[in-house]
């Protein structure tokens, strides 16, 4: 049974709590059907997802939300590496007693959702990945971080009060250590052994993603393509948030 878009917002600002290993994690989830798990890009939390998961789930989805180890009200280590962030989703997952889930990451948490793929592909059902990181191109991690400088300039003034507080919380060593830990990481490599199927999407401004990387990843994933946007930059999910669901929902309704 489908949910209304209403009930989905009603359901989606309920917190939950679970007890993975020595953390009690929140996440939010709304809606009946197959199940989308939102992975938060780095520094963020299961609130950015505000304009995503409502409309996903009223689409017939049951989307779900946590908050990673260290970030939103979640507490964690300093900083976890991609593989070890990857074991923490799926450790969550099974506390809830959640299969087979379609993933859905942005920027830095794509290379965990890939990881994911890769390391149990049994339980992930398609990827959609967001504005990935993960480039190997050189000096990978300096043309990350002039982009994320140059950012700002093309995001909707609205992005900046919803990113604000949980980079607070977060802290800035503990962004500083994950985004170090994740520049380590052989995302195409890992990408190349994920068997689901896969959309990779990138806003029409992002000055952090190179589009010829976006390309190539979406080539290693079975049936995968590169969707571009005509709005949005690198936080697409938020300001193209109509245009991103669409892309979702209609990828996921032909694969699912």
């Amino acid at each position: 049974m489908t949910v209304s878009a209403g009930e989905a917002a009603v359901a989606w600002s309920h917190e939950h709590r679970v007890r993975v290993g020595p953390y009690d994690v929140r996440w939010r989830e709304a809606g009946e059907g197959p199940a989308i798990v939102l992975v938060h890009g780095l520094g963020l939390s299961a609130d950015f997802w505000w304009r995503n998961g409502p409309p996903l789930a009223a689409a017939g989805f049951r989307v779900l939300a946590p908050d990673l180890p260290g970030f939103g009200k979640t507490d964690g280590p300093e900083h976890l590496p991609v593989p070890e962030q990857a074991r923490w989703v799926v450790d969550w997952a099974d506390a809830l007693g959640l299969g087979p889930a379609a993933y859905v990451g942005h920027s830095v948490s794509c290379q965990t959702a890939l990881q994911v793929a890769a390391d149990h592909p049994e339980r992930v059902t398609a990827l959609v990945l967001a504005a990935p990181t993960g480039d190997p191109a050189p000096m990978r991690l300096l043309r990350q971080a002039l982009g994320f400088v140059a950012d700002p300039v093309f995001e909707p003034a609205g992005l900046m009060p919803a990113v604000g507080e949980p980079y607070v919380r977060a802290g800035f060593g503990r962004w500083l250590r994950t985004w170090l830990a994740a520049g380590w990481h052989d995302t195409m490599e890992v990408a190349r052994k994920a068997t689901a199927p896969g959309i990779v999407i990138l806003g029409h401004r992002d000055p952090v993603v190179r589009r010829g990387f976006a390309q190539s990843l979406a080539a290693c994933l079975p049936g995968g393509r590169c969707v571009v946007l005509d709005h949005g930059a690198h936080a697409v999910v938020f300001d193209a948030a109509d245009e991103f669901n669409a892309a979702v929902i209609e990828f996921l309704r032909e694969v699912l």
